[in-house]
């Protein structure tokens, strides 16, 4: 018995709501064909002819219910297949009505060319060249022109698509390794760190969620507003952060230890015993040649800071995104770098450019050169 019969029988039942919307789909596919069928029967002027193919003994050996309000049964318009079925159907019912139209079954004996005939081309059919159109001449000249633009446009794709001004976080795919060395292992360097993977349950609370660009934003504008007039505080820090711009959510998420402790390290002291040749929050403009299409455009972009010296400029510029090494935030933001730089130097006529970046990203504030 159990080699025949499973154990298991699976059945498959449609609820209701789902019988429902498969019944108002079928009607409103069906109410759209009808009117198809009445749009294209009265199309005609004078007359119709409606062509079929079937069995004259199946269809005459059809039984339909009578109708209903001068209509088909409901059941007979559904089961119907195609367009002949509902004519037919209507012949039968309607027989005594008087419905000013008739039918008659041919069968393949009769479609012979003698019985048919040849359709009879009353007019030549027209040239469709334009050789002898008097526009042809024009419309010539006017698809060379549109082949010539065609071909220019394509010369000069990449100036017509650079765009006039861009910041620097757009062009800096231009100075961005080729390869991205992220799990790529180098022979002789030494084998890749294992990464731990961990799975954060979904936070269903109804806090308020704090995005990290949100964090960075009030960490730059936090650190523009530091008095650095004297030495920064906890109090002082946590005065001045209640001038921040943003939400107290984003606010608690602001680890102010971690940056009064940037002013302990050595390019904090120095910003702090030389605030007199300090600059903080400088837009600058550059004017820039495109590699590919050797055209000009200006590149636009705000400093986070500098120090400016007669010799020499200091340039550091805040990140909070997070990081396991260094270097990975050394060579996302070095060709960021390159351009600030480029633009002190131009500015200033000053080559030597000192490059720091200032990593808030993990617990412990880091300040890399670049």
């Amino acid at each position: 018995m159990e080699a025949h019969y499973p154990k298991t029988i699976k059945l498959s039942i449609h609820s209701l709501t789902y019988r429902q919307n498969e019944e108002e789909l079928q009607l409103a596919s069906y109410s759209e064909q009808m009117r198809l069928l009445y749009v294209a029967m009265t199309r005609a002027e004078k007359k119709l002819y409606l062509v079929g193919k079937g069995s004259r003994e199946k269809l005459e050996a059809k039984e339909y219910p009578a109708a209903k309000n001068g209509k088909l049964n409901s059941n007979t318009r559904l089961q119907a297949r195609n367009f002949q079925d509902w004519i037919w159907a209507i012949s039968k019912v309607f027989a005594k009505d008087h419905l000013n139209f008739s039918y008659r079954f041919v069968g393949e004996d009769q479609l012979t060319k003698e019985a048919i005939g040849e359709l009879e081309n009353k007019s030549p059919l027209q040239d469709s060249s334009q050789v002898d159109n008097r526009q042809s001449e024009t419309i010539k000249e006017a698809l060379e022109m549109l082949k010539e633009v065609e071909v220019y446009n394509t010369l000069h794709r990449a100036a017509i698509e650079l765009p006039s001004v861009q910041t620097p976080s757009q062009i800096k795919k231009f100075y961005e390794p080729v390869m991205d060395m992220e799990g790529v292992e180098i022979a002789g360097q030494g084998q890749s760190v294992d990464k731990k993977i961990s799975f954060d349950l979904p936070d269903f609370s109804s806090k308020e969620k704090v995005t990290g660009a949100e964090i960075g934003s009030a960490t730059h504008e936090l650190m523009q507003r530091i008095d650095l007039s004297q030495r920064p505080t906890l109090a002082s820090l946590t005065e001045t952060l209640k001038q921040v711009q943003t939400s107290p959510a984003v606010r608690d998420k602001i680890n102010l230890a971690k940056i009064l402790a940037f002013f302990d390290t050595a390019l904090g002291q120095e910003i702090l015993a030389n605030t007199d040749h300090l600059y903080r929050e400088q837009p600058f403009s550059m004017l820039k040649r495109d590699q590919k299409s050797q055209e000009d455009f200006v590149v636009r972009g705000i400093l986070d800071g500098y120090l400016l010296y007669e010799d020499k400029i200091v340039l550091f510029d805040y990140k909070t995104d997070r990081y396991d090494d260094p270097s990975q935030l050394i060579d996302r933001y070095r060709g960021q770098l390159a351009l600030y730089g480029e633009a002190l130097s131009r500015a200033y006529s000053i080559e030597n450019i000192e490059k720091y970046l200032i990593l808030l990203g993990k617990d412990e504030v880091q300040v890399v050169k670049v």
